[in-house]
């Protein structure tokens, strides 16, 4: 009776639960275990825990098993592989139990999917742009961190673009807010198309984007980079029927020529695209000019 009891416990556990031997074979699983990782029962039992562990997660798992024997207790975040091959996130907590006279691991996996969906989405909000996805402001300068300290490791020189669009206030008043959303989203694929993956395109404003162009060699590549933006928003933005036309004015500074303050280069870059706005719009102009 007492096993039967322990057997039913077991399986009504709404955490995973599982026995493992001290070298990391799986002996027992209950039902929400085997039923979340979509095997049976009997595809788990025998399994090393290895085997139900992801690649990106396996080399961590001799120093936990280490761990686990020197202190008979853990607790850790990691993943399980479902059979679908879909990993689960899971936070485990591990006990080292006696039971007829042998050591046994005991582990309640809990699985944590919607916990670290929700964490996905308080870092989205926090670090990209709501309407286009693109990094926000707050990125953009971790980033430019980033991009200093690259440049300064690698004597490498590296750009800031600073572009407003020219024409845009009069999409939004003609048209209204929703067309000049999907324009927004529309310029913000546009822009990153004209972008290396090693750079950032971010929204820092209603109609300001902000490039950071690394290791751009000679000043000439950065124009090129600034002449294919142009290119591509002068090709009209036909949403709903409604072909809307718009330019963009930018402005260039780079690292160290110009400055090596970060605050300094996005003004710098931010003062030069004003230049270029007043003087007729739909150019660029350096911030050395």
């Amino acid at each position: 009776m007492g096993e039967d009891r322990y057997r039913i416990l077991f399986d009504l556990a709404t955490d995973g639960l599982l026995v493992l031997d001290m070298h990391g074979t799986i002996r027992d699983i209950n039902r929400t275990g085997h039923e979340r990782l979509g095997f049976t029962k009997q595809e788990v039992v025998g399994m090393h825990i290895t085997e139900l562990t992801p690649p990106e997660f396996s080399a961590k798992a001799p120093k936990r098993m280490d761990d686990i024997e020197k202190f008979g207790i853990a607790v850790f975040e990691s993943a399980h592989r479902r059979k679908s091959g879909l990993p689960m996130p899971v936070e485990t907590h591990v006990k080292i139990i006696e039971l007829n006279n042998e050591k046994l691991m005991f582990s309640v996996v809990r699985d944590i999917s919607e916990r670290k969906s929700a964490e996905q989405r308080i870092e989205q909000l926090a670090h990209f742009d709501a309407l286009t996805d693109l990094p926000n402001r707050t990125l953009f300068f971790d980033r430019l961190d980033q991009a200093v300290a690259r440049a300064r490791r690698y004597k490498q020189k590296f750009a800031i673009l600073y572009l407003d669009l020219d024409g845009f206030k009069q999409i939004n008043d003609e048209y209204g807010h929703q067309v000049g959303d999907s324009v927004l989203r529309m310029v913000a694929e546009r822009l990153t198309e004209s972008a290396r993956d090693m750079d950032t395109v971010a929204r820092i404003g209603g109609d300001e984007f902000i490039f950071i162009l690394n290791n751009i060699g000679h000043q000439d590549n950065v124009a090129r980079v600034a002449a294919k933006v142009y290119g591509s928003l002068s090709r009209p933005f036909v949403i709903n029927g409604n072909a809307c036309t718009i330019g963009c004015s930018i402005g260039i500074s780079i690292f160290p020529d110009d400055t090596e303050s970060q605050e300094t280069l996005v003004k710098l870059a931010d003062d030069a695209m004003y230049i270029s706005k007043k003087a007729g719009k739909n150019s660029y102009r350096f911030a050395a000019q």
